[in-house]
């Protein structure tokens, strides 16, 4: 089990990994710093098993998104955790992902599905979150969302990669992501073994 004492250290890691986080004294505390570098962490792992089975074109991490957005005038909506470009077997497909190892306060989840109307860089969304509870409160937010967000486990993304199944924001069957990535639309009597059973979704 991996334990960083330091925030020193955490800063080092974070930065390593293409992550940037201001983790110094007056900025934040230890258990915030911990939970920066769990979930940096966990978006390396979330990179990782694309890169192992070779579906990884290009990673854009948080701290380059930053930049762009306040450095140019092409920036994104938001700072996504990453913009992932993957192969897909018609092509390269791009999207921006969201990683949550624990919810945030419903207000920034308003705010996040209110300003992704302004989004024209990246065409669709990922959450991929920790467990059930986490995904039926954040695709709440999202029901009347015109922009194209899917909500998925992160446990099914490394099982299944692109085969995971996903939900959109009104969808109560889950559909497999190669097929949200490839802009069709979740058909409930059509679903593989792999994306055969309902998520706990209201």
């Amino acid at each position: 089990m991996l334990c960083i004492r330091s925030q020193a250290a955490q800063q080092r890691l974070l930065q390593s990994m293409g992550e940037y986080c201001l983790v110094g004294c007056g900025r934040t505390d230890a258990e915030k710093a911990d939970r920066n570098v769990l979930h940096a962490i966990g978006l390396n792992e979330i990179q990782l098993s694309a890169l192992r089975a070779g579906l990884l074109a290009r990673w854009m991490g948080s701290m380059e998104i930053r930049s762009q957005n306040e450095l140019t005038a092409f920036g994104f909506a938001k700072d996504y955790d990453a913009i992932v470009t993957i192969r897909t077997d018609i092509g390269e497909r791009r999207f921006a992902l969201e990683y949550e190892r624990t919810p945030k306060p419903a207000k920034c989840y308003r705010a996040i599905a209110s300003c992704m109307s302004q989004e024209v860089h990246v065409n669709r969304l990922l959450y991929l979150v920790a467990n059930y509870d986490i995904l039926r409160f954040v695709s709440g937010f999202f029901t009347k969302a015109v922009y194209p967000v899917f909500f998925g486990l992160l446990t099914d993304w490394h099982s299944h990669l692109l085969e995971m199944p996903v939900l959109d924001g009104l969808a109560k069957r889950a559909f497999p992501f190669q097929q949200a990535l490839n802009g069709g639309t979740p058909k409930v009597e059509a679903t593989s073994t792999a994306t055969s059973y309902r998520l706990p979704f209201h």
